[in-house]
């Protein structure tokens, strides 16, 4: 029987990389593990402790806490892969288990660093009214504070997979208050956050906030990392997931910031 080209035996060079064992995986939650926060997560739920099972690592980073990941998911894996959760943007590390999360690592912010991420945050909200674009102060995250550059209705609480349409409205909203975009917002919250007295402020987007921080998912990429490394396992064998490697409306996308130079030769 003749074989139709397209049915040819060669392996696919974009995915024979991913044709062998991996000890841990890596990705992010929203946008790669499940489409949104709404999304039935029980096919995941089930690969994941079967990954476990089958003494797979897995790890999950997000900018989001620790209750949004596990009220969704709902894994309950039993080894002798370990399921662990870097959450917060990097300030916090759980590990997931027959009795569910249990704390590993928080960042605490000092009394003097909390003042001044509320400092930044109000300055940042200052400059942006300054030009004309009116912003609100959403809530205090752990390490963070996270700033509404479109407090509208019809997006007050967009899924990822309308990033495409919020990202336009942003740029669109952005472009009428005289501002080159979201590397420009990002750029005042930077300024606003040294000004306040954060040495190594880490300001990141998702097209609809910008957040100012003290840890981003670097740290937790780096803290994961370093946990992989001690159970034997080298960049070379983890896999890395996410739905922003690239940039996001003209800044870094959330989840290049995994690929630290710890991560060399991860695929």
């Amino acid at each position: 029987m003749s074989r139709s080209p397209s049915a040819s035996t060669e392996p696919n060079p974009d995915t024979a990389a991913l044709d062998r064992r991996f000890e841990a995986l890596m990705f992010d939650w929203d946008g790669t593990a499940v489409p949104d926060r709404r999304a039935d997560a029980k096919t995941v739920r089930s690969v994941i402790e079967a990954l476990c099972e089958n003494a797979v690592h897995v790890t999950i980073v997000t900018g989001t806490h620790v209750g949004n990941v596990d009220d969704q998911l709902g894994a309950r894996p039993r080894g002798p892969g370990r399921l662990l959760l870097a959450v917060n943007r990097g300030s916090e590390v759980y590990e997931v288990d027959g009795e569910g999360p249990r704390l590993l690592h928080r960042r605490e912010a000092t009394a003097a660093e909390n003042e001044a991420l509320d400092r930044s945050a109000a300055l940042t909200i200052e400059r942006l009214a300054a030009r004309g674009l009116t912003t609100a102060l959403v809530s205090q995250r752990l390490n963070r504070r996270k700033i509404d550059v479109i407090p509208l209705p019809e997006w007050a609480d967009p899924p990822k997979a309308r990033i495409d349409e919020l990202l336009q409205a942003t740029e669109a909203r952005l472009a009428a208050a005289g501002l080159a975009g979201l590397p420009e917002v990002v750029a005042i919250a930077h300024a606003a956050a040294r000004e306040a007295g954060i040495v190594d402020p880490r300001v990141t987007s998702d097209a609809k906030h910008v957040e100012i921080g003290l840890t981003d998912k670097s740290d937790a990429a780096r803290d994961l990392l370093a946990r992989l490394w001690d159970e034997g396992i080298g960049p070379a064998l983890v896999l890395v997931g996410g739905d922003e490697f690239g940039t996001l409306g003209g800044i870094p996308g959330s989840d290049s910031l995994m690929l630290v130079p710890e991560a060399q030769g991860v695929t």
